[in-house]
């Protein structure tokens, strides 16, 4: 029950947040059944599971969330097809929040802005790399700002340098539905990256400061704490950033395609090849119109270096207007997303190894009306404070409140799901055997 109080303070603090950007969010979410049961077969689920999958799949695609802001709280609305399964709602004052719910019908709990802030100062401490003060993992991100970001510029400041632009030359080349006048060949200096990257590893590692603070980065990191405290540190760091530096290319070009009449769209190809090979490694292309419209991509051939053998990487991102598509495809396993946004609604699409019919679909309507139509008041109900339930979860007054979920709140709740959803009670009857 705690764990329950905790997660709808929570959601309590997070979407009050949200009052000043907007007053109703609906979101829907639709999984591609049919596709995800073709596509979990290869993934190892085994096919008398493919039963129990669909039946969780069919309760997800019929559940609606609707989320209403008001200046002094909100309401959350969970549907089931359309049909109304759950509703909470709170309201703030100075002192704390009242809150009610069709789950808890007869009772109005209370809880006080100490409380809020405590419980919600636990869960911060337990989320993945809470550490300190100062940013994610304890790390002072200003500081870290501070130490690499003169590094950082320095060496971006000669890469950017590195780029060596030849004489412009007349073209006729075509892209989409522009025609480009003028190509600008550019030639990288690697020498001068590779150059570069040395003085910024030499000075990282000759600067005590950011030696501590990359070791403060690695004990945040999954198994990281061991190697962050080996005595080697130093030199386990030079050796990572001489295997990146050894993967550098041996030649880098471009190709800059623009028009003589100064206009803002351009065109640019690039590729990278290392000494002695025929073909390169690494392509890559930017179409740019302006900062609404714009497609970019890159192929990259990948060697695994115990098996000699070699997989194309391909990824993409494009944006027209209010659309952007972005995918990336690792030998054969695709991944994508499509983003479209048109007032009211947010369509995002998301594709997994089929490019052509997205796995999973999530729609956002965002509009500025909508009321809280669950009433917060204690009127006819039970008033319990949130501290007596922290404090004593067995005691009556608790007990009370657990007895009024299970026989009224639950109760009802199930009563809208088996009606509006007939996979429930294949899904529950399954999971009944299997705790069996």
């Amino acid at each position: 029950m705690k764990k329950l109080l905790a997660l709808i303070v929570a959601l309590m603090l997070a979407l009050t947040c949200t009052s000043a950007f907007a007053q109703t969010v609906v979101t829907q979410v639709t999984i591609d059944r049919d596709l995800a049961k073709e596509m979990l077969p290869t993934f190892g689920v085994p096919e008398e599971q493919l039963g129990l999958v669909d039946a969780v799949l069919a309760v997800v695609n019929a559940l609606g969330v609707r989320v209403t802001t008001v200046e002094d709280g909100a309401q959350v609305d969970l549907s089931l097809n359309d049909a109304d399964a759950l509703s909470l709602g709170w309201a703030t004052d100075d002192a704390g929040a009242g809150i009610v719910s069709t789950l808890f019908p007869n009772y109005y709990l209370t809880i006080q802005n100490e409380t809020i802030a405590q419980m919600m100062e636990q869960m911060a401490a337990n989320m993945p790399g809470a550490g300190g003060e100062g940013g994610a993992g304890g790390m002072d991100m200003a500081a870290m700002g501070e130490v690499f970001g003169k590094y950082i510029a320095k060496w971006m400041e000669a890469c950017a340098a590195a780029g060596q632009p030849g004489e412009p030359v007349e073209a006729d080349f075509k892209y989409d539905n522009y025609v480009f006048d003028t190509m600008v060949p550019v030639t990288v200096d690697m020498d001068a990256i590779r150059a570069a990257t040395q003085t910024l590893m030499d000075e990282l590692l000759a600067d005590e400061a950011a030696i501590g603070m990359l070791k403060g980065m690695m004990q945040n990191m999954p198994q990281g704490g061991a190697t962050a405290e080996a005595p080697d540190f130093e030199a386990q760091f030079k050796a990572g950033f001489e295997e990146w530096m050894a993967h550098f290319p041996d030649t880098v070009t471009a190709e800059l395609y623009t028009n003589s009449d100064g206009s803002e769209p351009f065109y640019m190809t690039a590729e990278s090849a290392y000494e002695g090979s025929e073909a390169p490694f690494f392509t890559c292309y930017m179409f740019y119109e302006n900062a609404q419209n714009m497609d970019m991509g890159f192929a990259m051939e990948m060697t695994d270096e115990e098996t000699s053998e070699t997989a194309t990487m391909t990824a993409g991102f494009a944006m027209q207007d209010t659309d952007m598509k972005m995918y990336i495809d690792m030998g054969g396993m695709y991944i994508g997303l499509n983003i479209s946004a048109v007032e009211p609604d947010m369509i995002f699409d998301v594709f997994f190894m089929n490019p052509d019919k997205p796995l999973l679909s999530v729609k956002v309507e965002i509009t500025d009306d909508g009321d809280r139509t669950l009433p917060v008041e204690a009127d006819g109900k039970t008033t319990l404070a949130v501290e007596e339930i922290m404090a004593n979860g067995n005691s009556a007054a608790a007990q009370g409140l657990y007895g009024d979920i299970q026989g009224n709140g639950l109760g009802t709740l199930l009563s809208v799901a088996m009606q509006q959803v007939p996979e429930l009670g294949q899904l529950m009857g399954m999971m009944s055997q299997m705790a069996g």
